[in-house]
């Protein structure tokens, strides 16, 4: 079997201390002005860059919206400056929804950073169980 890239570690690591509650293993490994891209065309997807935008417009209303929040990875890829990881959420919303979605991260590293995040996911099930990005923002912190 292959020994993994740094990268490919460093990913691997980051969604332990995830599945620990640990946010800031994923943070430390980011460049400051990290891009964070979800397809599609709904609230939810877009471009993002820098850490503070991508907390205040993905995160923060994330946790605004979601009770429980967990996201299992199943597959990693190693392309050494490139990581794919599959996975699987493990969600629910705060009104009872179960949101259990299916990703593909493709994580850019350069110089041993996270400097480019694509989320790729089924984006119905976003427009079906979350509510608007923008209200999210919104809603009273849980």
């Amino acid at each position: 079997m292959a020994q993994l890239s740094a990268n490919a570690r460093l990913v691997s690591d980051i969604f332990a201390e995830l599945a620990k509650g640990n946010g800031a293993a994923f943070w430390d490994a980011c460049h400051d002005d990290v891009v964070w891209r979800t397809i599609g065309s709904g609230s939810w997807s877009g471009e993002f860059a820098g850490k503070q935008t991508i907390v205040d417009e993905i995160f923060r209303p994330l946790g605004r919206v979601l009770a429980e929040r967990a996201t299992v990875p199943t597959r990693l890829i190693d392309g050494g400056d490139v990581v794919v990881l599959q996975a699987r959420g493990r969600n629910l919303t705060r009104d009872g929804q179960r949101y259990d979605n299916d990703y593909a991260f493709v994580i850019h590293f350069r110089g041993g950073k996270i400097s480019r995040y694509e989320e790729y996911c089924d984006t119905e099930l976003i427009a079906r169980v979350l509510p608007d990005r923008v209200a999210a923002k919104s809603m009273p912190k849980p």
